[in-house]
């Protein structure tokens, strides 16, 4: 699709909208599909007026809906948390707004009731601590990690115990979520020693560990993270069909992976798994296989992620995308899947690119929601962020990104640690 654009304030709302239709799409000077000036749209002959950036969504978007025969179950909808448009409006006012799909703000009405089972301070504070090592990266993966034995693991736990021994937060915790990367991807040994600094500076009310992979865990680190007081752990097998999860440049070993879940249940652990809809080559009839081994494992939560093709991921570099037929078909049968099981969703947030136009859902069961995934999506409470690329993020709106790469953390640890604290001094100040 090709589109001309008089006023380049409006190219990212055009954007927005041509991203729920098109894979791809260019901005020319010349001839084009699709001519937009600053109060009408020009296609086909015909010509369509409006007098504000609502409109020229709202516009476009009817537009496309015609022209493609495709109608988008979030509508025109485009940001990231739709929940907070929920605060603002009625159900009726943001369906009809956005031309929302009836399911779609079922779904969205029933995350606000979870959520509103739970009480939370504006003033508590999260830790969200960052270990972005993995042992192979996955080809849908855009984040910073970094791969291989090379990387001085042990170096990079002395840093993040300075800063947390440096930090300057409260004592008393909310939550404290250690994710990555795979966190479990270092030494018994690291592992123990960034367990116990936390544990000698803070207490919490919940603590999450990230153990994503299969392929870093054995019996003594689940141990070791259960006696550091963590309650909840991730295992996110992404998908359990073998030949999708090969292809996407990681191993699993599904009789390893089952023993590992199974001492996660005896020790007691609240255990979420995650899943990815729209893997590329992954049918929605292999992807039954994943509801199967679930009926049986039953984890407490389930988080289903839909696939979002980002800039720096394998995927993208190679134009790889996965089935929009399929996805759709894999979210039917999620919704399907949840309801029998008893799984309520309690937290959903959507992503730039995502597969479909769809959305991420965590589901719960026997009320085990993850208080962290709440705060951090609808922003409810500070957080701040320890660790290469880790972001801090306050009530007061200051935010704080820690470096982004491995050197530049470790060079300016001492910088790092001394701003975010004159950050978090002013706060309380402010409070």
């Amino acid at each position: 699709m090709k589109i001309r654009l008089t006023d380049e304030n409006k190219r990212k709302i055009v954007y927005d909208i041509l991203n729920i239709f098109y894979d791809e799409s260019a901005f020319v000077d010349d001839e084009a599909d699709i001519r937009i000036e600053s109060d009408k749209i020009i296609f086909a002959d015909k010509t369509y007026d409006f007098e504000n950036n609502y409109e020229l969504k709202a516009t476009l978007y009817n537009i496309l809906v015609q022209a493609e025969g495709y109608e988008s179950p979030w509508g025109m909808l485009t940001g990231s948390k739709p929940s907070k448009l929920l605060q603002k409006m009625s159900p009726d006012e943001m369906a009809s707004r956005y031309f929302i799909a009836d399911d779609k703000m079922d779904l969205l009405i029933k995350v606000k009731f979870e959520q509103e089972k739970l009480s939370f301070d504006k003033n508590a504070f999260n830790l969200y601590i960052n270990i972005p090592f993995c042992p192979t990266r996955c080809r849908y993966c855009s984040y910073p990690t970094l791969i291989g034995l090379h990387h001085d693991r042990t170096a990079y736990i002395d840093l993040l115990i300075r800063e947390i021994n440096e930090i300057v937060l409260p004592e008393k915790l909310d939550t404290i979520y250690i994710g990555g990367g795979t966190p479990s991807d270092i030494s018994h040994h690291d592992l123990e020693r960034l367990l116990n600094a936390i544990n000698n500076k803070f207490s919490y009310d919940e603590f999450t560990f990230e153990a994503g992979r299969e392929d870093t865990l054995d019996t003594e680190k689940l141990e070791i993270i259960r006696d550091a007081g963590v309650d909840r752990i991730s295992l996110n097998p992404q998908t359990f069909n073998e030949d999708i999860i090969k292809s996407v440049g990681r191993t699993q070993d599904l009789d390893h992976f089952l023993k590992m879940y199974d001492r996660a249940i005896d020790l007691d652990f609240i255990v979420n798994m995650d899943f990815i809809v729209g893997l590329v080559g992954e049918s929605a009839d292999q992807f039954a296989k994943n509801f199967k081994i679930l009926e049986k494992l039953k984890p407490h939560n389930i988080t289903f992620h839909a696939l979002a093709t980002k800039v720096g991921s394998k995927y993208k570099e190679e134009n790889k995308k996965g089935s929009v037929k399929a996805a759709n078909e894999i979210a039917a049968q999620v919704k399907e899947f949840t309801e029998k099981n008893s799984y309520k969703p309690y937290y959903l947030y959507r992503q730039k690119n995502i597969i479909s136009n769809l959305e991420n859902v965590g589901y719960h069961r026997d009320s085990t929601a993850q208080r962290y995934n709440i705060i951090i999506n609808e922003e409810l409470e500070n957080v701040v962020g320890l660790g290469m690329n880790a972001n801090t993020k306050l009530m007061n709106g200051k935010k704080y990104r820690n470096a982004r790469n491995m050197k530049d953390y470790m060079d300016n640890i001492k910088k790092i640690i001394i701003d975010k604290n004159e950050i978090l001094d002013k706060y309380k100040g402010d409070k």
